[in-house]
């Protein structure tokens, strides 16, 4: 009798050890930090189901992972793993002031792929909001798609090309303005490179903390269909100040005159896991006409693509609609 037991006992470890782990609801945001390939902290935040289906989030230009709060902490995490970062020079990940860690593309890409890593994610969804466009192109470029079971463009471009059309640069797809406001958040004259809209260089005034703040509170104007409500607003401007102007400056300036043009649309051409572009059509940031060069290059090289325009919805679909965002984001990824 005891020796049946024994065996039963056995048997029933034996098959407790071949179960896959415990399904774990994180609660709130679980914080963390990994290292990138040029040894820098990158800081990560994680909820939802430990064992579900992950998604990945990556922010847009000077903003963080706490713009995915109402996805974060939402009933996505109830069947999905939830991890966001903050990109290189953003919220609390380091913030070196060289220039040359945000110029080459392999860096941007060897972040995701180090929180794909440390994390041990498999089939993930690669989801972008605005600037993240390059960066998700740019891991596709350098690491593949083996790790990814699709992609989500959230109001991306898919270019970094300062060059007007006439100038042999691209299609124009970002908005009146955005440009001009990008020269006051990272410290240098506003305008394209080698201009000076606002004479802070002549004056050396470009530097200024006021002129910086109120750059950053233009570009944050034009980021909704109609405005945020006052307590989304601030939290928006807390985090976005938290990248140095330097950063900014790096990230658009520095990337194009020393990196080169960027262009993803061959990239964009060897996308084969199904893709999903959502974007406000009031967007003044980048226009939608991105997201439909974008699908027209997915869908015209034999990729599957779906595009998705909110009216009346501008920069932030995830924000200014959470509940239908994530109503979409949890449709696309159940389809998969």
């Amino acid at each position: 009798m005891k020796r049946t037991i024994a065996i039963l006992a056995a048997a029933a470890f034996a098959a407790a050890l071949a179960q896959p782990a415990q399904a774990e609801r994180l609660r709130g945001l679980v914080p963390s930090t990994v290292t990138s390939s040029d040894g820098l902290s990158i800081a990560v935040v994680e909820s939802g189901e430990t064992t579900g289906r992950p998604i990945l989030f990556v922010h847009g230009f000077s903003q963080s992972a706490a713009a995915w709060r109402q996805q974060m902490l939402s009933d996505l995490g109830d069947t999905h793993r939830l991890i966001a970062f903050d990109m290189r020079g953003h919220g609390y990940s380091s913030k070196p002031a060289d220039p040359k860690h945000y110029i080459d593309s392999k860096l941007w890409a060897g972040d995701i792929a180090a929180v794909i890593a440390a994390k041990g994610l498999k089939d993930v969804v690669l989801v972008g909001w605005s600037y993240a466009g390059l960066p998700l192109l740019d891991y596709v470029k350098a690491h593949g798609q083996g790790k990814l079971s699709a992609m989500v463009f959230v109001a991306t471009g898919y270019n970094l090309d300062l060059r007007p059309p006439d100038k042999g640069g691209p299609e124009m797809v970002l908005g009146p303005g955005v440009i001009e406001n990008t020269g006051p958040m990272a410290g240098i004259p506003a305008g394209p490179p080698g201009a000076d809209l606002d004479g802070c260089g002549k004056a050396r005034t470009c530097g200024a903390y006021a002129r910086q703040l109120a750059g950053t509170k233009r570009f944050l104007d034009m980021v909704p269909g109609k405005p945020l409500p006052a307590a989304v607003a601030a939290e928006a401007l807390a985090y976005n100040m938290q990248t140095p102007p330097y950063v900014r400056r790096a990230m658009v300036i520095d990337r194009f005159v020393k990196g080169g043009p960027l262009d993803h649309s061959p990239t964009l051409k060897t996308v084969k896991v199904p893709v999903l572009f959502i974007h406000g059509s009031k967007d003044r940031h980048v226009l939608p006409r991105s997201t439909e060069i974008m699908k027209g290059l997915v869908d015209g090289a034999g990729g599957k693509s779906t595009r998705i325009i909110y009216d009346g919805i501008g920069h932030a679909p995830f924000i200014e609609d959470a509940k239908r965002f994530n109503a979409d984001l949890k449709k696309f990824v159940s389809g998969l």
